[in-house]
């Protein structure tokens, strides 16, 4: 059977059972620049997928789009086709002042401030990394040599990305009191995807990481252009910790 959003049968998978997950289509072809006989296998939609090798190990690099709605449905579909490992590289707002703009942060779990998580289980089941792919990707960052730019803990994720400016919320001073929890929280970085995949990783019992750039700050407003800041050292961290894993 094609599975219909990813246009994919299982068969072209090549057997692979460990995925990259991004956002971004043109993000899987940065990520298959790294890996050998890369091969671009589907694009439709948001769902642009490559197969590729670590070693002799087959990999998928797949985009999932914006926000938790796409990357379920797309995360369901390629965990019928036997995933059963997936990091996501992607980017991120910063939260916490010790992230400096071109860090790397590590999630070992997420706040669920989004939706389609709760058509899965109630907020009250916490949505985390897979202790695994945690520790794979803390070492694949020291061997990097990038532990002075690496973070590890929790971050934010959310539904509405201009939530991030209350100015344009008719809600203005309950949004600006609930970014000020998450702060006063300590969350790292704010993002769109990771509980999604935390959450479904619990539920079907895959192994999930996620390693993101620092591409934004909340506070101050200021963004990196340069799309090689911190996604280059996310995208060699994300790798280096699959290789560990495979």
């Amino acid at each position: 059977m094609k599975h219909y959003h990813i246009n994919l049968f299982e068969r072209e998978l090549e057997g692979a059972q460990h995925m990259f997950i991004v956002g971004d289509p043109a993000r899987t072809e940065a990520i298959a620049q790294h890996l050998k006989d890369s091969q671009e296998i589907a694009f439709n939609r948001e769902y642009r997928t490559f197969v590729a090798y670590i070693e002799e190990n087959p990999v998928l690099i797949a985009s999932m789009g914006i926000g938790g709605p796409s990357t379920a449905i797309g995360l369901e579909e390629f965990g019928k086709c036997g995933i059963t490992t997936i990091i996501r590289v992607g980017t991120s707002g910063i939260l916490n002042p010790r992230v400096k703009l071109g860090d790397i942060v590590s999630a070992i779990g997420a706040i669920r401030d989004e939706g389609t998580t709760r058509q899965y289980l109630p907020l009250e089941f916490p949505a985390v990394a897979h202790p695994d792919v945690v520790l794979a990707l803390r070492q694949g960052a020291f061997n990097l040599n990038l532990q002075d730019r690496f973070h590890e803990g929790i971050i934010h994720s959310k539904d509405a990305f201009w939530s991030e400016e209350p100015e344009m919320i008719p809600a203005k001073k309950e949004i600006i009191e609930r970014w000020e929890i998450w702060k006063r929280g300590k969350a790292l970085v704010t993002e769109m995807e990771i509980s999604t995949l935390f959450v479904l990783g619990s539920i079907r019992g895959w192994k999930t990481g996620g390693i993101l750039a620092a591409i934004g700050d909340f506070e101050t407003g200021e963004l990196i252009l340069d799309k090689k800041a911190g996604q280059i050292e996310s995208i060699q961290t994300a790798i280096a910790g699959m290789k560990l894993l495979l």
